[in-house]
């Protein structure tokens, strides 16, 4: 085997590289980099940028490419974000629930809104008498049933004209949906108000915010 430093004769010739000049014994060595006591430095170290010029270490280069491969892995699960996590909706298609004739005036009625799938999703059609419409400026108000206390379903109460919870006897304004007595007057938080259009003899449930379900609001109804 050949020694790391032996050189092959080029006979008495020197050649100049890079503003240096080498002799026949460097050019021939096996070994050029190490050779002759040469500085000469390679472009790329294997590990940070040479002082040759600007570029990558090949470990921040994994590094940028690692990062570009978990993006790109991970793009199909943001983008199905908005299907694995249902965006609660907003609007709703609004539903004929009553007649005007059907409700006697300090009555009510019960009624399905937006989905038929939970009680939680059941609402009272109040008709309201005169010195309360007056108040409410609405002869007609609606409200979602669930308690903002434990979630008990509450109903009206036309002997005391207004809203009452079986569970742990809260009430509510039936001009509003305030609560005005029992625990959920202590969080003081309207009842979810289901947004009404009346169209001659027939009344429409057109909105309800189903955040507020169970748990209220602070801002009064508007019809």
């Amino acid at each position: 085997m050949m020694p790391r430093h032996k050189s092959v004769g080029f006979g008495g010739r020197s050649i100049k590289y890079r503003g240096k000049t080498y002799s026949n014994s460097c050019l021939s060595c096996q070994d050029f980099v190490n050779c002759c006591g040469s500085s000469h430095q390679t472009g790329f170290d294997g590990a940070s940028p040479s002082k040759k010029g600007l570029g990558l270490s090949r470990r921040d280069f994994l590094k940028i490419m690692g990062g570009v491969s978990a993006v790109l892995a991970g793009a199909p699960f943001i983008a199905a974000g908005q299907y694995l996590i249902p965006q609660i909706p907003k609007t709703f298609k609004e539903v004929l629930i009553a007649k005007k004739s059907n409700v006697p005036v300090n009555g009510s009625i019960v009624f399905w809104f937006p989905f038929t799938t939970d009680p939680t999703y059941t609402n009272m059609l109040i008709h309201l008498p005169p010195n309360l419409a007056q108040q409410a400026k609405s002869e007609f108000v609606a409200f979602n049933r669930t308690c903002i206390h434990l979630q008990c379903l509450v109903s009206y109460l036309s002997n005391s004209q207004l809203i009452g919870c079986p569970c742990h006897g809260s009430e509510y304004r039936p001009t509003d949906g305030w609560p005005v007595a029992g625990p959920a007057a202590q969080i003081g938080r309207y009842l979810p108000n289901v947004k009404l259009r009346i169209d001659g003899d027939d009344i429409y449930a057109v909105n309800v915010n189903l955040d507020d379900i169970g748990y209220g609001n602070t801002t009064p109804p508007s019809q």
